[in-house]
């Protein structure tokens, strides 16, 4: 028999959101882009693993007309949790049913007309796409160079379906690269100035996202950019040596992922532990056992990572499937149901994402994303929590 999932206990992971902050980043986008700005807030991966439901009703509380994500599933939740942005889904590889994307008003990122042809097939209705164009990253996307040809096709061909955009990708990550992105979003503006042609309605036109933002790029015949962890706090790296400014002024939207002390166990100097006793007790050793393992938590096998106790460092000694034992000794007051922190934006309770996400080896990126489906996610705005 399956179990429904309501009749397991929530997860031991609490992943606290600052909805502030996210309103913070939106306004700061908002004035750092060009009056009439279209923003297409990005909020694929479940929306950078900080919750896509809550995410998404907040930009729509703060007036983004438009999201964009890559899951058909994710876009489909939207519209079942009564979100009324645009939504706009990116292209994909192996292309799902269409029929329940198009009947809840999801404006799909075609690549041909081929796929835009399709979607004329099995729409009951009007349907309206975006086409992607491939500037030079190599993923997706029609040729720059076809793009005015593929969209007059569409256009001319397909009367049940309206191109209501055109976007590209162009990401980078060197000063080095900005001349080489400079051409192709050239390139990609006299592919739209050709289309605008052709369609003779308002289109949108979308190539900058968060490091075009931070970087402050020229985009011509562009009215959209589409930001997506800039929203979230995580400023590129290396636009700081572009831009001669240490920070965009973003703040962390992640304030802290904790959990809980389960257990406690005590051990006399000369004590052996550990996987076959490898591990001595060189004084009295007290360990705490988080209910958190690598399955359930954002923690990986890596030496150096800690967690934060009381405002002290405690290092994690070992990780298995389920738990993480961590040597709590020396620091007072510790008990079963303390709350551990393993990651924090506030000085003094736990430690950074960047710096978690050194010590792991990984992205910041990385680290969030992994949230999902194993955090239990709590929301505050306005000094208000709310799960």
């Amino acid at each position: 028999m399956t179990l429904p999932a309501k009749d397991f206990p929530a997860p031991y992971l609490t992943a606290i959101v600052d909805l502030d902050a996210l309103r913070h980043n939106l306004a700061l986008v908002r004035r750092s882009v060009p009056a009439g700005t279209e923003i297409i807030a990005c909020v694929k991966a479940n929306a950078y693993g900080h919750g896509l439901r809550a995410v998404a009703r907040c930009f729509e509380e703060q007036g983004v007309r438009w999201l964009s994500l890559g899951s058909p599933a994710e876009a489909l939740a939207l519209r079942e949790w009564g979100v009324t942005c645009r939504v706009l889904l990116f292209p994909t590889i192996a292309r799902p049913d269409m029929g329940p994307l198009v009947e809840a008003g999801i404006t799909i990122g075609v690549q041909s007309d081929r796929e835009a042809e399709e979607l004329a097939r099995v729409a009951r209705g009007p349907v309206s796409v975006f086409l992607k164009v491939d500037t030079g990253f190599g993923r997706v996307g029609v040729p720059v160079s076809e793009a005015a040809a593929v969209a007059r096709r569409i256009i001319a061909d397909l009367p049940s379906v309206t191109v209501e955009g055109v976007f590209t990708n162009l990401p980078f990550a060197s000063p080095e690269s900005v001349p080489w992105v400079e051409a192709r979003l050239k390139e990609f503006g006299q592919a739209v100035t050709a289309i605008r042609e052709h369609a003779k309605r308002p289109l949108l036109a979308q190539a900058l996202a968060s490091s075009g933002v931070v970087s402050r790029l020229e985009a011509p015949e562009t009215n959209a950019v589409c930001p997506g962890q800039l929203l979230f706090g995580i400023e590129p790296g290396w636009t700081k040596a572009f831009t001669g400014k240490d920070s965009f002024g973003t703040r962390p939207v992640l304030a802290n992922v904790q959990t809980v002390v389960g257990s406690l166990r005590e051990f006399a100097p000369g004590s052996r532990f550990g996987a076959g006793g490898v591990k001595t007790a060189s004084g009295r050793t007290r360990l705490g056992v988080l209910p958190i393992g690598y399955s359930n938590s954002i923690l990986v096998q890596k030496p150096g990572q800690v967690a934060w106790l009381l405002g002290h460092p405690a290092p994690i000694i070992s990780l298995s499937l389920e738990h993480a034992v961590v040597d709590v000794t020396g620091i007072p007051g510790v008990e079963e149901g303390c709350p551990a922190c393993l990651v924090a934006r506030d000085p003094g309770v736990g430690i950074p994402l960047n710096e978690l996400a050194r010590v792991q080896g990984r992205s910041p990126l990385e680290v969030l994303v992994s949230l999902t489906d194993r955090a239990r996610y709590e929301y505050v705005r306005a000094g208000v929590a709310a799960r």
